[in-house]
């Protein structure tokens, strides 16, 4: 085996708003050099671009440069680096040729942190490994200015460059001697699997989607109208009800003062419109009586997130976790002494404030957040059930105005928006997929985010999606009720199992039971709207209106096996501060305490994350991995450009309808069986996938099979 350790520099775009853009597909973008250590050999330095090149004394030309890089990637088995799906993608668009295997030590480091939140840069990771550190420092000066490396005195490029490599290489290193820890040693296997995805992504990626620019613009101003009628109405109640005209509805800190803590005319009314919860005897929580600067002064200074609170870092030991004690000669000891202010962890927790005299648990509705109470959706949702209870229409209207609003604005931004700053002057998107964000190893996106969508096929955005081939397609493979065909497959429960095999509705039998009415007469947005429910009591839900509470308790009694399954990784988690599973992927819970209700502190979270990390970690990416390597074999001209939670989304050449759709359904109801090959496990549950096809991503129709379809392409 050869191993090439490999980074790349590169110009970047600075926009209007000093953000930076070193996106290979950038057409302004340049590679400015390419360092690498072949086979544990000595760092090499290839210069591409740079201002000062003809200056420079050197005998090696840039054709000469890439003949030399391209003969290391031909000899190379094993490509490392920090982020390595940007250096490849680089190298791809600049005209090199590699298709060899990869490690990213950004994935290792990923891996060994079991899904906590913790840097992940190279600088990062070398000072937990505790080796060599890149030497960001070098170039922070000019990165500040907006100069980048083009422009950089070439002697600060190459030494942040042969830094880079160093550093990633005694990182490698670290990485391995830790994997080789019995303890460790099992997270190999979901290691092996995200290295080998990471290609296909950087496969993706490249491909890109491509943007209706009319149909984008149409959708702006279809927003921008609604948001202004929202507004509108949402002014007309505050005047009617409340008394109060001057709110900034997308300030949360304002929104949250009105809703819970402002004086009002009728505080009757007000009280009937925006109960704000009841303590343990059912009676209503007071409400604070305050202005809104101590409010927002108050909400600043003492703030908690929502399951514990905020961490300083110890004053004591300055978020080291231990001190040295001094002897009487001004010397220190040799050896640490654990800090006693944080007990060796390095940060403390702010005490649970009081707001206007309400104490906020963390575990209670009414969170704070740095603007106030909250006013997420999930709490304006709560609140809305409470509005409907109390029969106050004003409320109700106010408060779905109010979820509305946030949504609209969210589409206008990250998505209309975002789709806007991102697309090329040729009319093609390229979000990023990351591995390395989420805590359950499900993907997410970035530039714009494509996978944070609203569930269901109504959304507007979609319709800009469109082929890039003259008559050509758009068609997405949805996987069918696979958070709750994972859960059978990890509890085992037969009744699950045999309700799948009998091709029972999930999702319909749930909004059969919230919506009192027959499963024949459930409606497809009443499916979409229970399809949060179905997954509630997967991960130990209880919550909600009696409809809701009575399914939860039938389903949990239906399905014995989920419970008792639920109670072993609670029970892991407790013991071991991690929950393990067959595939190598681990989940840290640490500090996880049995609570006096019998669940786990975190308890819906532990009973998740297996669940979500098998369907989006495991079962989607050998999907994708199986679906492009048949691409490539057959040769086939169609190409994947997008994958959100469950689906496969996939832009169709003319003609290739039959042979692509084909190849998805294949790629992705076979899994079983590479997932038995990798993992040795009996799979005992079958993978159902929905097909639609359209001209757009939103105007789509079933897909069905033909049995004709032959994957022959030349």
């Amino acid at each position: 085996m050869t191993i090439t350790y490999l980074d790349v520099e590169t110009t970047f775009v600075v926009d209007e708003n000093r953000r930076t853009d070193p996106s290979p597909f950038n057409a302004n973008n340049k590679l400015v050099s390419v360092q690498h250590s072949h086979d544990n050999g000595p760092i090499q330095f290839n210069w591409f671009y740079h201002k000062d090149m003809d200056e420079m004394e050197s005998e090696m030309t840039v054709g000469e440069s890439f003949n030399l890089v391209q003969d290391v990637l031909d000899k190379t088995t094993v490509l490392i680096g920090h982020n390595i799906k940007f250096d490849l993608i680089w190298l791809w668009e600049s005209g090199f040729n590699y298709s060899g295997q990869v490690y990213d030590t950004m994935i290792g480091e990923y891996t060994l942190m079991r899904g906590q939140k913790w840097g992940l840069s190279l600088f990062d990771s070398c000072i937990r490994r505790k080796v060599a550190l890149k030497k960001s420092d070098l170039i922070h000066n000019y990165m500040k200015d907006g100069i980048g490396f083009d422009a950089m005195p070439m002697d600060i490029v190459y030494e942040y460059g042969v830094a880079d490599i160093e550093s990633t290489k005694q990182l490698h290193l670290a990485q391995e001697e830790i994997f080789k820890n019995s303890h460790n040693s099992p997270m190999r296997k979901h290691l092996k699997l995200m290295n080998k995805f990471l290609p296909i992504l950087a496969v993706i990626e490249r491909n890109g989607i491509k943007i209706d620019f009319t149909t984008l613009e149409k959708v702006r101003i279809d927003y921008e109208i609604e948001q202004k009628e929202l507004k509108a109405k949402m002014e007309e109640i505050c005047r009617e009800v409340m008394g109060d005209t001057n709110v900034n509805f997308a300030s949360p800190e304002q929104v949250s003062q009105l809703i819970y803590s402002r004086k009002v005319i009728d505080k009757k009314k007000w009280a009937e419109a925006f109960n704000i919860g009841l303590n343990e005897k059912g009676k209503p929580l007071m409400r604070p009586r305050i202005g809104l600067p101590q409010f927002a002064s108050m909400i600043k200074a003492m703030t908690t997130r929502v399951h514990r609170t905020k961490a300083q870092h110890c004053y004591k030991c300055h978020g080291k976790g231990e001190f040295f004690k001094t002897k009487k000669d001004g010397q220190r000891w040799k050896k640490a002494t654990k800090c006693p202010a944080c007990f060796g962890a390095g940060y403390i927790y702010m005490p649970l404030p009081k707001i206007g005299g309400l104490t906020m648990n963390p575990r209670d509705v009414l969170d704070v957040s740095a603007n106030g109470f909250a006013t997420d959706k999930t709490t304006l949702v709560r609140l809305l059930q409470i509005a409907k209870h109390n029969g106050n229409t004003k409320a109700q209207e106010f408060l779905k105005s109010t979820v509305r609003l946030n949504a609209v604005d969210v589409y206008l931004s990250s998505f209309v928006g975002g789709i806007s700053r991102n697309t090329r002057s040729n009319g093609l998107l390229h979000p990023k997929f990351n591995q390395c964000v989420t805590r359950t190893t499900r993907l997410s996106s970035s530039d714009p985010n494509f996978q944070n969508q609203p569930r269901g096929s109504t959304f507007p955005v979609r319709a800009v999606v469109v082929s890039r081939f003259e008559n050509g397609s758009i068609l997405q493979a949805d996987y069918s009720q696979l958070e709750f065909r994972i859960a059978a497959q990890l509890c085992g429960d037969e009744t699950m199992i045999e309700d799948i095999m009998n091709g029972s509705d999930v999702h319909k039998y749930t909004a059969s039971i919230i919506f009192n009415k027959p499963e024949a007469e459930v409606t497809k947005e009443e499916r979409t709207d229970a399809k949060a429910h179905t997954f509630k009591p997967l991960y130990g839900g209880t919550t909600g209106t009696p409809n809701e509470t009575a399914y939860y308790k039938a389903f949990v009694e239906k399905y014995p096996k989920l419970g008792k399954w639920h109670d072993t990784l609670q029970t892991e988690a407790i013991s071991t501060g991690v929950v393990s599973m067959y595939t190598g992927q681990q989940f840290a819970f640490p500090d996880t305490k049995r609570l006096s209700n019998g669940n786990a502190s975190g308890a819906p979270s532990i009973k998740n994350y297996p669940v979500q990390g098998l369907a989006g970690g495991c079962v989607v990416p050998l999907a994708l991995i199986h679906l492009q390597n048949e691409i490539t074999n057959k040769r086939v001209a169609s190409k994947i450009i997008n994958t959100v939670h469950d689906s496969i989304v996939l832009d169709v050449y003319p003609g290739e309808e039959d042979v692509v759709a084909r190849m998805t359904y294949d790629a992705m109801t076979k899994v079983d069986k590479q997932f038995e090959e990798q993992y040795n496990v009996s799979w005992q549950v079958p993978l159902a996938v929905d097909l639609e096809i359209g001209k757009d991503w939103l105007n789509m129709k079933e897909y069905r099979l033909t049995n004709s379809a032959e994957c022959n392409i030349n």
